[in-house]
């Protein structure tokens, strides 16, 4: 894999993949080398969150880039090997680099270059896998749900405010006027889990005016396809630089 140990300015994709690789396995890193007091951080997961999202973006303009050039597709109006790549997103040629809804991105890879060019790609690169993989498109619609634009695991507040507070490590929760009634709630949720973590604001009066929980997970199912959407086009950009590219 000769991409890996060459400069950027001779990589077929202007080094989208190899910048996608940093982006994926600093996040990998995260996931399982859990710094100091980790546990009782807010908002934890999500560095380790946007680095997936984000190594999924650059993923797939490296593979837009690389399937023009080797498939000699023009950008529209643009040459396959031009270094201002574009792609076709909402009826209208964008440029690449400030195109950042991944579901548009994703869709137009697919539908416009993989699906359409599978008996091309194989008759270039026969040992490559030139598929669609319903799963991952299925995942597509999670992530861009809640992160379509890479914002939402980058800011506390977005566009999306509807969907922000999921996000919140410290949840906010509406509790029992008395203080016994409280505990006993809580202690019939957890049951036999370990007990968690529970912040009560009092008035002067002690009547309890805000309470709030920290979430065992935040938003699980969308960490959880980030990570296997994010896993499946890593192995997808080696198999094309390998298979494809012949190595670069």
């Amino acid at each position: 894999m000769k991409y890996m140990l060459t400069g950027i300015e001779v990589h077929p994709d202007l080094g989208f993949g190899i910048t996608a690789d940093s982006y994926y396995h600093s996040a990998e890193h995260l996931m399982t080398n859990h710094f100091e007091h980790y546990d009782l951080t807010q908002q934890v997961e999500m560095p380790q969150n946007f680095l997936f999202r984000h190594s999924i973006e650059l993923y797939l303009k490296s593979l837009i880039i690389i399937f023009h050039k080797e498939l000699n597709i023009d950008y529209g109006n643009v040459a396959f090997d031009s270094d201002d790549p574009e792609a076709f997103v909402d009826g209208k040629w964008r440029k690449l680099y400030s195109s950042h809804f991944i579901d548009k991105l994703y869709d137009y890879w697919l539908n416009n270059l993989l699906l359409p060019n599978i008996q091309k790609l194989t008759d270039l690169a026969p040992k490559g896998d030139w598929q669609e993989y319903k799963k991952i498109t299925t995942l597509f619609r999670i992530i861009s749900k809640y992160d379509q634009d890479s914002s939402y695991f980058r800011y506390p507040i977005t566009k999306n405010s509807a969907l922000d507070n999921e996000k919140n490590t410290m949840q906010k929760f509406k509790a029992k006027d008395n203080i016994e009634d409280l505990i006993n709630e809580m202690q019939e949720k957890n049951g036999d889990k370990k007990g968690n973590l529970t912040m009560l604001v009092f008035d002067n009066q002690d009547n309890i005016i805000e309470a709030f929980h920290k979430a065992d997970n935040v938003l699980p199912e969308v960490r959880d396809a980030l990570y296997e959407v994010a896993s499946y086009f890593h192995g997808i950009h080696i198999m094309t630089r390998v298979t494809l590219c012949g190595g670069m």
